[in-house]
């Protein structure tokens, strides 16, 4: 399946899930089962080489959910990821994952960032990067910070499929392009 289709079909199961964790006012739990879900996979090669495997029947899948995962999820969670055993969608559980956080975000009201920098910020300059991204977009940001001195001074922000390139590099190569154009 196609990276597109995939991301397609993650939405209307996190979606469902979404709408089904809220009515039983547990979103915030499974979207914790979900990070550890993913965490686990992420961390155990052969666990996500063994539940996406074809190969592999549904029952055991089932049975190995079960037996590694019994205590640690909600019930609503383990029949989410039966579910994807069943229809044969295990490999979709990352976007599902990312898909689902994006619907409790906006339920919240907040949004996550992810800012790059040349240096360290200070608490002040990291609050008031916050204030100004609030006051863009009206809703309670979740800023994470990298450095990377590549991008020689400034900031370039990430969030909601938008970049802002408010670094010193990134303004030294749009003057580059300008005065390539003028010549």
């Amino acid at each position: 399946m196609s990276g597109a289709a995939d991301v397609k079909v993650s939405r209307r199961y996190a979606s469902a899930l979404f709408n089904s964790a809220q009515k039983l006012s547990s979103a915030d739990v499974v979207q914790k089962d979900l990070d550890t879900l993913v965490s686990h996979w992420n961390q155990t090669p052969a666990l996500e080489k063994a539940l996406e495997s074809p190969l592999i029947p549904a029952d055991k899948k089932h049975a190995l959910i079960d037996e590694l995962f019994a205590k640690e999820l909600s019930p609503l969670s383990a029949s989410f990821l039966h579910l994807l055993v069943d229809k044969r969608r295990e490999e979709i559980l990352r976007t599902v994952q990312e898909e689902f956080r994006v619907l409790s975000d906006d339920a919240k009201g907040t949004i996550r960032a992810e800012a790059v920098v040349a240096g360290p910020l200070s608490d002040a300059d990291k609050a008031s990067l916050v204030a100004g991204l609030q006051a863009r977009t009206g809703k309670q940001v979740e800023l994470n910070v990298s450095v990377d001195p590549v991008i020689l001074g400034g900031v370039v922000v990430r969030m909601q499929g938008a970049v802002i390139d408010g670094s010193v590099r990134g303004a030294l190569e749009r003057l580059r392009e300008q005065m390539l154009q003028e010549r």
